[in-house]
């Protein structure tokens, strides 16, 4: 039975809502002022009549069927979904940078200015670079650092070091952020961005078209100087993660600091990048996740099949 417009759209809002914006459904009925269960009942009706139609992805593993299922429920350019490991957490992890390194390095077009963020994903990214032989003809483009250096025990977060091993393998000129990612002040970081040395990595993240980088969740070590910079907010705006060093809530709006001493790529800047490469550990957890994806910027996703069959299941979470 075809619906009459008034019905029709309400099917198409609840429909938008639904596979579009990623509304629970709870927060569907509380928009239309309607109860759970006729949001539910809508959105039947929607498939049953075609306003909602679903295609069959023949997918030649799971892995590739999750995969589809992020990319369209996410409305990402690509997904890639590698099986987790089981037994060895690290094996699990590096199979995602391994995928995601030969995705960025053979795959992927527009990467002559690509930026590179932190973290123990980016980290293994770069690893796994190291290992590979150097390309023989040297790669015309620049990479480059997305954010300061952070004193830590880590490797993962010196990120010169990463930018330097991943620019070795790929034969592109490497430059270096010599500044570390926090300041002690805003008029410390103030003075430095008046330095030659801020206005030659300005210039390389004006031209970034791609960016790798890791997602991570709001406890993660090391702390970026959390207090100092929200006070009580990331708390009292419920943040569920960070990508470098910007923090966001589950619906992926980002947390303004009280103190903006943190020297990294603006987000403004990162949102007009063509690519923007995104690695998950199999730690991370759905609403950290679920938040980076909703804030926009992502457009390349690599994963654990664990997570992705979390993110894609119904749940209170999405």
């Amino acid at each position: 039975m075809v619906p009459d417009d008034r019905k029709l759209k309400r099917l198409i809002a609840a429909a938008s809502m639904y596979y579009k914006d990623n509304m629970l459904q709870s927060e569907i009925a509380g928009v239309m002022g309607i109860s759970r269960p006729m949001v539910s009942r809508l959105l039947a009706e929607a498939r049953e009549c075609g306003v909602v139609t679903i295609t069959i992805n023949e997918a030649g593993s799971a892995q590739e069927l999750l995969a589809g299922r992020v990319t369209a429920r996410f409305s990402l350019k690509r997904a890639f979904v590698v099986p987790s490991r089981g037994s060895s957490t690290r094996d699990g992890n590096s199979s995602v940078a391994r995928r995601a390194f030969t995705f960025w390095h053979d795959e992927l077009e527009e990467t002559e200015y690509t930026g590179v963020g932190c973290g123990y994903m980016v980290g293994m990214f770069s690893e796994y670079a190291g290992t590979r032989t150097p390309d023989p003809v040297p790669r015309q483009g620049e990479i480059f650092p997305l954010i300061g250096g952070i004193k830590a025990s880590f490797r993962s977060y010196h990120t010169n070091e990463l930018v330097r091993l991943i620019a070795v393998q790929s034969g592109l000129n490497a430059s270096y952020l010599y500044m570390p990612a926090l300041f002690d002040s805003e008029d410390e970081k103030r003075m430095y961005e008046h330095t030659e040395a801020y206005r030659d990595i300005e210039s390389r993240w004006m031209s970034l078209t791609t960016a790798v980088i890791g997602i991570s969740n709001l406890h993660a070590t090391p702390d970026l100087a959390t207090a100092a910079r929200f006070g009580r907010a990331l708390i009292e705006e419920r943040a569920v993660g960070r990508i470098l060093a910007h923090y966001y809530d589950i619906n992926g709006r980002f947390i303004e600091p009280q103190n903006d001493i943190a020297m990294q790529i603006p987000l403004s800047r990162l949102r007009t990048a063509k690519n923007v490469v995104a690695l998950c550990a199999d730690y991370l957890t759905p609403e950290s996740l679920l938040g980076a994806l909703r804030t926009g910027i992502i457009t390349h996703l690599v994963l654990p099949d664990t997570l992705a069959d979390q993110i894609t299941q119904p749940s209170d979470l999405q």
